[in-house]
């Protein structure tokens, strides 16, 4: 009953209290009222025992003050206890606000202003409230100016969006911020709650450029890749397996895998997706693939599971063309086979020679020249020194890792040839076979038939081409001659007559040059300015060196003073020398190319007291090699295949240069560079 009261009062009571004494002070009232004006008797007669109807009067007038009094109470009571609860929420939405993760702020719809900032807030502006309430929202909220606010200008009710703040001292932050519209003190609001997502953008920031690293080596790798899912659908490939396979990227990507670069396990148990799917063991393995020209080669096979976030997605298979290096490797079993051969030949001398110049092996031809010498030392053996050779051909193979020969004679008057093929036996020593010939009788007959048949072939050679090419050429000159006659001075005909004209003399020059040869015939000589030759010669062949895509610079340094010599004759050794630089840049490259090129230096160069003339020729292109660079200046030695090379070019040269007083030298690095300088004497201008 007493907590029944209590839940009805509630805990105040003060109006029910004034409602009793307010009833008390109406019953005293009442019986004052009946004593002092109407002399009804004596006053505390009527507070005390009033007649029957005036105390049901005063009955009623208590009761009704007393049950205006209890509603009153009521009423007081409901409305304190709204207000302690509105108070409570107030304060809890407070507490919420102010313990929130966000940074919270109220901005006012009409004047933009801020109302209120949680600690999260100022602490991310670094302003005290007083300095943040009451600002403009885009003080430091937010940049955008009037009119751009998108939940505002929008009529929007809620909006999610990535803004920046600007801090106090003018640093921006970036921030995920999310709005919506409250009632705050009667008035609309904005209730923004931002976060700030510094590390975010960072992390963004790191994996767009991790991704982009991975998509630089994926792109970039020598090998060809290809990312394939767990339904045979290629999802990406790189640029390698782009070339490897002859289909671009966005032909491929979308495809079957055995429908683009198919192979020989394609379709098989041995599929490297199924293997994976299978869950057997990956492994690397050769296979032939087919590419879009429907030329097959060998590719090196690796396969590796590519895993995502929710398990396997496929796999990576990279392939590496190996068809060069398994050609190799068949030359180098068939190098072997043959090597095992020869060391069993029974007619030639055949040994094993290690680095540290010992002889390891012999066959019995060797073995029956070295019986009795106690020494294994090769060079104490064969050429009778107690230190290893000056150039030993030996060291050479080891070092170039190709075939080296020489030939030397020996105190007895013999003539051997020494052939040393490097190689590299299972333990990993680097030793050489040598093979020993006996070129006595040899060369001892080509030495007496060498001048008797080349010069007979040259005498052959030089009538047939006199016979030939001379009267034609005739023909043509007087033809030119006839035209020139016929037309004027500087006419495109009467030049081009002209021209025909000396070239035409040029080639029976060149005809009676190669009578020279043997003759040694100096032929008609004057002062010559050798950078003309040059140009003449580069503006007649000038547009077949732009066909194969060749660069040509001619660098002259100084004054350059001419030179005593046969026209003719020095044109025909440029030309040479050119056209072998044209045939070797041409099969190091297909086409075009930064290294196709042909440098031309001119300059003087004084030497034996005497100034000379200095042209270097430098192509880099396929080069030649050791053992034919002393041997191409020597008649029909050529290192074009054959029938597309006299081997007379150079020799022709370089007795054209010496009978010039001048000096031929070629050096070449085989595979970079061949560099041929002309040295002719100068005379001062």
């Amino acid at each position: 009953m007493r907590e029944r009261l209590k839940k009805f009062f509630g805990r105040s009571s003060h109006i029910i209290w004034i409602g009793a004494c307010l009833a008390a002070s109406s019953w005293l009232i009442e019986s004052a009222v009946h004593r002092y004006f109407f002399n009804a008797g004596p006053f505390w007669t009527h507070v005390i025992s009033p007649d029957g109807h005036e105390t049901w009067m005063r009955l009623i007038v208590a009761a009704q003050l007393m049950v205006f009094s209890l509603y009153a109470q009521k009423l007081i009571n409901h409305r304190l206890r709204i207000e302690s609860a509105l108070v409570a929420r107030e304060k809890e939405a407070q507490d919420i606000l102010e313990h929130n993760p966000a940074a919270i702020v109220l901005v006012d719809c009409d004047t933009r202003t801020i109302a209120y900032a949680n600690h999260n807030a100022l602490n991310m502006v670094n302003v005290p409230a007083d300095k943040m309430v009451g600002e403009l929202c885009n003080t430091y909220l937010c940049r955008t100016a009037k009119g751009k606010c998108p939940i505002l200008d929008l009529n929007k009710q809620w909006d999610i969006s990535e803004r920046e703040i600007m801090t106090a001292a003018g640093r921006t932050i970036p921030i995920l911020k999310n709005v919506t519209t409250v009632t705050y003190k009667g008035k609309p609001h904005l209730l923004e709650a931002f976060f700030d997502i510094t590390p975010q953008r960072q992390m963004q920031r790191s994996l767009k450029q991790a991704n982009i690293e991975l998509v630089k080596i994926f792109q970039t790798a020598s090998v060809g890749m290809r990312l394939i899912d767990r339904n045979f659908t290629i999802l990406k490939v790189n640029r390698e397996f782009s070339r490897l396979s002859g289909v671009a990227p966005e032909d491929a990507v979308g495809k079957k895998c055995f429908d683009v670069f198919s192979g020989e396990f394609c379709h098989t148990a041995n599929c490297s997706l199924r293997r994976v799917m299978d869950g057997r063991a990956l492994k690397s393995y050769e296979v032939n693939k087919t590419g879009a020209d429907g030329s097959t080669f060998v590719c090196s096979l690796n396969i590796s599971r590519f895993v995502g976030i929710d398990g396997m997605v496929g796999v990576v298979e990279s392939f590496k063309d190996i068809t060069e290096l398994k050609r190799i490797q068949n030359q180098l079993q068939s190098e072997r086979d043959l090597l095992h051969r020869i060391l069993f030949h029974q007619y030639e001398n055949l040994g094993i020679i290690n680095d540290r110049y010992e002889l390891e092996y012999q066959n019995e031809m060797l073995a029956a020249f070295t019986r009795g010498k106690e020494s294994r030392r090769c060079y104490e053996v064969f050429r009778y020194r107690p230190d290893p050779c000056d150039d030993c051909f030996m060291q050479r193979a080891f070092q170039s890792e190709s075939i080296q020969r020489c030939e030397f004679d020996t105190t007895s008057g013999s003539s051997y040839q020494h052939t040393y093929t490097p190689f590299v036996d299972n333990n990993g020593k680097k030793k050489v076979l040598l093979s020993r010939r006996d070129i006595t009788e040899t060369k001892a007959s080509i030495a007496s038939a060498i001048g008797s048949e080349r010069l007979a072939a040259l005498g052959e050679l030089a009538a047939g081409v006199a016979h030939e090419i001379n009267n034609p050429i005739n023909s043509i000159i007087n033809y030119a001659q006839i035209l020139a006659n016929k037309t004027n001075t500087g006419d495109q005909l009467n030049t081009i007559s002209n021209r025909i004209i000396g070239e035409g003399d040029r080639i029976a020059a060149i005809v009676a040059s190669l009578l020279s040869f043997a003759r040694q015939e100096n032929g008609d000589r004057k002062l010559v300015d050798v950078s003309d030759l040059l140009q003449e010669i580069l503006t007649l062949i000038g547009a077949q060196l732009r066909k194969d895509g060749i660069k040509y610079v001619i660098n002259i340094n100084g004054d350059l003073p001419p030179v005593y010599a046969a026209t003719q004759e020095i044109e025909r050794v440029f030309l040479n020398i050119i056209n072998n630089s044209r045939y070797a840049l041409n099969e190091k490259f297909s086409g075009a190319a930064d290294m196709k090129k042909l440098d031309i230096d001119i300059g003087v160069v004084p030497a034996n007291g005497r100034n000379f003339l200095r042209i270097v020729f430098t192509d880099y292109g396929v080069g030649i090699t050791a053992d034919l660079l002393s041997k191409v200046i020597n008649p029909f030695v050529s290192t074009k295949p054959k029938g597309q090379g006299t081997g007379l070019g150079l020799s022709i040269s370089q007795r054209i240069v010496e009978n010039h007083g001048g000096r031929f030298v070629i050096d070449s690095v085989d595979g970079e560079y061949t560099r041929v300088t002309v040295d002719l004497p100068s005379r001062q201008r």
